[in-house]
């Protein structure tokens, strides 16, 4: 007797508040046997424990597509020190060293800034304009950086007609105080290369990345979690178990955790390869089945053993 107070799992049946979070994901796991214990908590304990399985899961996929992103920012400064021409910007005004433009329209470059753009401070806007147009069908739109401004051209724009839908015209003295401390001043590409590497947002992407995972994981489960919820409340109701929505609610968030832990994996390994399952959805629907089948028939027989 001495020896069955001092077991932490017959302390947890006696008191089921001493299951914590990690043996709760354990248990959800290994144990289904233990799902009894834990519903003892409640059904809000139980929503709390799902939410906190999305953050972890949500958190773990933004790590990796941060690295991902941290990848595309790292491929296109690369690509600026090689491609960027020598160039002066003071007194709001753009020059190049040489007389030649400079197209920078590869995918690594495409990726991170989402757009071709073109350099050439040499011609004016209406050149430009007519010049350029057609890039805008390859990526959407194309930024042109003149002498004293740069215009943004998207694929609306038709050369044709007068109307000047599809263009964007944004002055260098109307922008730069908001990159710039002193327009006198000469800014090279040197300078250019600097300020992408200084102000490269990590924290960002991996606060942006989160909240997208956590909306998009959380989205696809509590619709499972809800559908089966609903229907093994219905079926249960129809038998001599009669669970209770709450009880099947509780029971059905417990037996998503492995298939929540296989969806995320399964997201990290496409971010790194080309594999894929068309049917990953059923997979893990199929899998919360599994436990909800091994907890009726656990139930089942407790029933059967009562009734004899």
């Amino acid at each position: 007797m001495e020896d069955n107070k001092k077991d932490p799992e017959v302390i947890e049946i006696n008191n089921p508040t001493k299951i914590n979070f990690l043996k709760k994901m354990w248990y959800s796991i290994a144990r289904p046997s233990r799902y009894e214990d834990m519903r003892e908590q409640g059904v809000w304990k139980s929503i709390k424990y799902f939410l906190a399985v999305l953050a972890i899961l949500a958190i773990i996929v933004s790590i990796f597509s941060t690295i991902i992103q941290v990848n595309v920012v790292k491929d296109a400064i690369s690509y600026l020190e090689k491609k960027l021409p020598e160039m002066e910007f003071k007194d709001n005004t753009l020059s190049l060293k040489s007389e030649d433009a400079t197209i920078l329209d590869e995918n690594e470059f495409k990726d991170y800034f989402g757009s071709i753009v073109v350099i050439n401070p040499l011609i004016e806007n209406n050149q430009a304009k007519t010049e350029y147009y057609n890039l805008a069908t390859e990526s959407n739109n194309v930024v042109v950086f003149l002498s004293n401004e740069y215009i943004v051209i998207n694929n609306k724009y038709n050369p044709e007609s007068e109307s000047e839908e599809g263009i964007e015209v944004h002055k260098y003295a109307d922008e730069s105080s908001k990159y710039i401390e002193d327009n006198a001043a000469t800014y090279t590409k040197e300078h250019v290369i600097s300020y992408l590497r200084s102000k490269t947002p990590y924290t960002y992407y991996l606060s942006h990345h989160f909240v997208i995972y956590f909306a998009l994981i959380g989205i696809v489960f509590i619709f499972i979690i809800a559908l089966i919820s609903l229907s093994l409340w219905l079926v249960t109701k129809l038998s001599k178990m009669k669970w209770g929505f709450k009880k099947s609610l509780m029971n059905t968030i417990y037996g998503s955790t492995l298939s929540m832990i296989i969806y995320v994996a399964y997201m990290i390994i496409r971010y790194f390869t080309n594999f894929s399952i068309s049917f990953i959805d059923v997979i893990c629907v199929m899998i919360i089945y599994i436990y909800i089948f091994i907890l009726l028939y656990k139930e089942k027989n407790t029933l059967k053993n009562i009734n004899t």
